[in-house]
């Protein structure tokens, strides 16, 4: 195997994991999703 194959299939590996990456973080967080709520301080009357 030539050095030039090696090269491109550890490049073509790097894509694919970065694309499964990317695609995982999306699913559980998408970027374009709005910000949760401020969380409420409720004052209790004692």
């Amino acid at each position: 195997m030539s050095p030039a194959y090696r090269v491109g299939g550890f490049l073509a590996a790097m894509a694919v994991v970065f694309a499964l990456s990317f695609g995982v973080g999306r699913v559980v967080d998408p970027v374009d999703s709005p910000p949760p709520a401020p969380p409420t301080h409720q004052q209790h009357a004692e």
